[in-house]
């Protein structure tokens, strides 16, 4: 043991660290030892001088050098051959002991603090990764088209008005020359609220659009009164001199004519008629459209994020955990209640970065659900058929 320490000489500080794999744990020693050895090691709880083989050097030459046996060093190095080569780096066994107490602690506090950092690197590597791939994510999904059918020249588009912030049932009404009376009809509307992201019908003509036209004859048929059908007048000469004629003519007695009597019976619509509500608008990215009633309906709260990254398409996409790609989910800001559809584009990565994270937005839609904040709760809802 002292033949050992003797052979090692230590000076007083510790140099940096680092880190070649995760089982080893490797700390320079303090300032110096033999010219050729480099630093310790600490590898499975135990500690090794690690050597540097000179010119000419052998393996015989080098336990003899740390005192220590052939055999333990080719056990300390399983992959070594019988022969070692210049420059070669391999492991010197350190028995317990050959360290004081002062230096084995100084060794062990510097091994936490490189873990420490290593930790953070590791997560920082995570966290960069992550950011490429979601940045990937959307760039593919903005390079997709859309596979939204819409029909050209749609009448019932023409008229619709979304709601956006700071606008209300008065201003609306004022820019297109409605009264809110109307507006409130046409959109069955209990009251003047609105909500940002509230698709309204501003006209009577998309009003009209999306009434079904059977509704529409039905109320026309309510307002507008039946006329009575205008009877013919009869000619009550029946009989007329015939010149010429000796036969005896007889006196026919007019057949009564109770068209005269009776009015054409007229067609009056069911009372209470009322003309149909316009059909609610389906889910789209972007819109607050209802939840549809067909299908299980799943919900999950959770905290909500923007997508790293400015991905500048406009578009309202997300990456969520588990629904699949391509689904419409509905995200509702709890704090708010505002609320929006978006379409999944992605899965959100299973790291330890998300595990707080329900669904990731883009800056789109981040910015209509929560103009201020960075992350939010929200509720996420979709349906399954």
């Amino acid at each position: 043991m002292i033949s050992f320490c003797s052979t090692i000489v230590f000076l007083s500080g510790l140099t940096s660290l680092s880190l070649p794999s995760a089982r080893a744990m490797v700390v320079p020693l303090p300032h110096t030892l033999i010219i050729d050895s480099l630093r310790i090691e600490k590898k499975d709880g135990k500690r090794f001088i690690l050597h540097r083989v000179d010119e000419g050097q052998t393996l015989y030459a080098i336990s003899r050098k740390y005192k220590r046996s052939v055999a333990e060093i080719k056990a300390a190095n399983p992959d070594m051959k019988e022969a070692v080569r210049y420059d070669q780096l391999i492991l010197i066994p350190v028995p317990d002991g050959a360290l004081s107490r002062k230096e084995e602690k100084a060794i062990d506090k510097a091994i936490k603090k490189q873990e420490k950092e290593a930790k953070r690197e590791a997560r920082e590597r995570e966290k960069e990764t992550e950011k490429v791939a979601d940045a990937r994510t959307v760039a593919k999904a903005e390079r997709a088209p859309e596979k939204e059918v819409k029909k050209p020249d749609d009448p019932a588009q023409s008229g619709i008005h979304v709601v956006e912030v700071g606008q209300t049932l008065y201003s609306l009404a004022n820019r297109y020359g409605v009264s809110q009376a109307d507006i409130r009809k046409w959109n069955n509307l209990p009251g003047n609220n609105v909500l940002i992201g509230q698709p309204l019908i501003v006209s009577e003509k998309a009003y009209l659009d999306r009434t079904p036209s059977n509704a529409v004859a039905a109320t026309k048929s309510t307002e507008t009164p039946s006329r009575p059908t205008p009877s013919h007048p009869v000619d009550t000469n029946t009989h007329e001199s015939r010149p010429h004629d000796t036969r005896p003519t007889t006196r026919t007695e007019p057949k009564p004519d109770h068209r005269n009597e009776t009015d054409t019976p007229t067609r009056t619509s069911a009372p209470g008629t009322k003309p149909a509500e316009p059909e609610p608008e389906p889910p789209r990215p972007g819109n607050d459209a209802p939840m549809p009633t067909q299908g299980r309906r799943i919900s999950s709260s959770g905290v909500a994020e923007m997508i790293d990254g400015t991905d500048g398409s406009g578009k309202f996409l997300a990456l969520h955990r588990t629904a699949p790609i391509g689904t419409l989910v509905q995200v509702r800001n709890e704090f708010n209640n505002q609320s929006l559809w978006v379409k999944v584009i992605g899965r959100l990565p299973n790291t330890g970065i998300n595990d707080k994270i329900l669904i990731k937005l883009s800056s789109q839609a981040f910015a209509k659900l929560s103009p201020e904040d960075r992350r939010f709760r929200a509720e996420v809802s979709y349906i399954v058929k």
